[in-house]
């Protein structure tokens, strides 16, 4: 492989443009149903994104969420049905599942970055409880642990 190549592919796994605010949007607007909103909001994260490899994986992941939530097709069913009867401790082992593929170089970039965009997900997916995702921010997705109330943030 040349020069050139390596450090592309470097390049992807190790700073990928990833708009993190507008992906908070675009999974809250997946939550609440908002399609239209969700389809504009994932343009622009196609957009922004830079292209590469471990971009295109990610990005082609938040379109298959899109695409499953927003079916009634029963192909697509899998994820929701998992998350919506299963306890924390599966949700949380599919997370970790997620979070050793999108770090595993047996995979390659793209698929690192789309597991990487499944584990964001389940980032703001809230476990066991029945309350939409927190409200989009910047660090939604730069935190490791669950998503924080607004009093814990200090709002």
């Amino acid at each position: 492989m040349s020069a050139r190549k390596t450090r592309q592919k470097d390049g992807d796994r190790q700073s990928p443009t990833i708009p993190k605010l507008e992906v908070n949007k675009f999974l809250q607007q997946v939550e609440q149903r908002a399609w239209t909103d969700a389809e504009k909001e994932l343009d622009n994260i196609r957009q922004k994104s830079d292209g590469g490899q471990w971009s295109r994986g990610y990005v082609k992941a938040l379109e298959g969420l899109l695409l499953t939530f927003r079916g009634n097709d029963d192909k697509y069913i899998y994820l929701p049905k998992i998350l919506s009867s299963s306890t924390p401790e599966v949700v949380t082992e599919l997370k970790s599942e997620f979070t050793q593929f999108s770090a595993s170089d047996i995979h390659g970039d793209y698929d690192r970055g789309f597991f990487k965009a499944l584990e964001d997900y389940l980032s703001l997916v809230p476990t066991g409880q029945q309350s939409p995702l927190p409200q989009p921010s910047q660090k939604g997705l730069d935190q490791e642990s669950k998503p924080t109330t607004p009093e814990q943030d200090g709002e």
